[in-house]
């Protein structure tokens, strides 16, 4: 597929990137609108993966895989304590390793076959390398088991619940019906007061082309037409947020929808944008969102 092609169908399956569609599609949690205090029973939590002894001893024997087992034992703690990005980071982990855990060998053969399509021996050599990371980072999720459909859902609503706001906007994507302009925009107006890195990139990536803002508003043009998402996607990027050639996103891309380009995020977009209006649009949105944030 050319990649001016492939641009559209990243565009359309971006809530893949970061597991949304894993978990937005398994049983769901009744939560309440931004800002509600969930009710008591839609904080059930599920019941963790317990490792086995002889994943243990594995890791015993594996430096490497030993440091990411304690690392996600750590950050397990760190969520359990009430940290809000450790809970927020937890469930992006459970999230991504839900496939890779629930059935490896299909999970390895989707990704022979999408190896197939690629022509370019360096994006097959990307692809080689983020399967491998991937199914080391998930060897180290609750000992490589199977997982509860509902972790990374309960983790979210967990961060969500005490201030995320990055989990708030995954939280928010979460819900499928047309999002109320009201709290579009009072969740614009608090992402952009936060300069949080990770609050514009997930706020980008939840934002939907049928979503908008109260007409006349200030920041109504931020939050529409099918370059939004990625306006506010990119501006996450450049104030910090890793988007890396390495980081969990291009890894998650290269995985998802073939993008093995070995480009950082920002790179990626542009060059797959078709035309070069289009990519002054982008530019355009993207100052607008940084000059704004400055000026908070």
């Amino acid at each position: 597929m050319a990649r001016k092609a492939r641009f559209w169908l990243a565009a359309g399956t971006v809530a893949a990137l970061l597991g949304i569609v894993v978990w937005r599609n398994l049983p769901a949690l009744h939560l309440r609108p931004l800002g509600a205090e969930p009710a008591a029973e839609t904080l059930t939590r599920p019941a963790d993966v317990p490792s086995t002894s002889t994943n243990e001893g594995r890791a015993q024997a594996r430096p490497e895989k030993a440091a990411r087992v304690e690392a996600f034992q750590a950050l397990k703690l760190r969520a359990e304590a009430g940290d809000r990005v450790a809970q927020r980071l937890l469930a992006e982990t459970y999230a991504d390793c839900y496939v890779v855990n629930l059935d490896r060998e299909a999970f390895m053969s989707s990704l022979d076959v999408k190896k197939q399509l690629l022509s370019d021996t360096n994006q097959k050599r990307v692809l080689e390398q983020a399967t491998r990371e991937r199914i080391a980072k998930c060897d180290a999720v609750e000992g490589g088991g199977q997982l509860e459909p509902q972790l990374a859902a309960y983790w979210y609503a967990e961060a969500a619940k005490r201030g995320d706001l990055a989990a708030r906007a995954m939280v928010r994507g979460q819900d499928l019906s047309r999002h109320d302009p009201v709290v579009t925009a009072r969740l614009l107006e608090e992402v952009l007061a936060s300069g949080d890195p990770a609050a514009i990139f997930h706020f980008g990536i939840t934002l939907r082309v049928d979503d908008a803002v109260n007409s006349g508003s200030p920041t109504e043009a931020l939050a529409t037409g099918a370059m939004a998402s990625w306006a506010w996607i990119v501006a996450g990027c450049r104030m910090g947020y890793d988007c890396g050639p390495a980081s969990r996103v291009m890894e998650s891309n290269c995985l998802e929808v073939n993008g093995c380009t070995g480009e950082d995020l920002d790179a990626y977009v542009r060059n797959e944008l078709p035309t070069d209006a289009d990519r002054k649009d982008l530019e355009r949105r993207v100052t607008e969102i940084l000059r704004l944030v400055e000026g908070q």
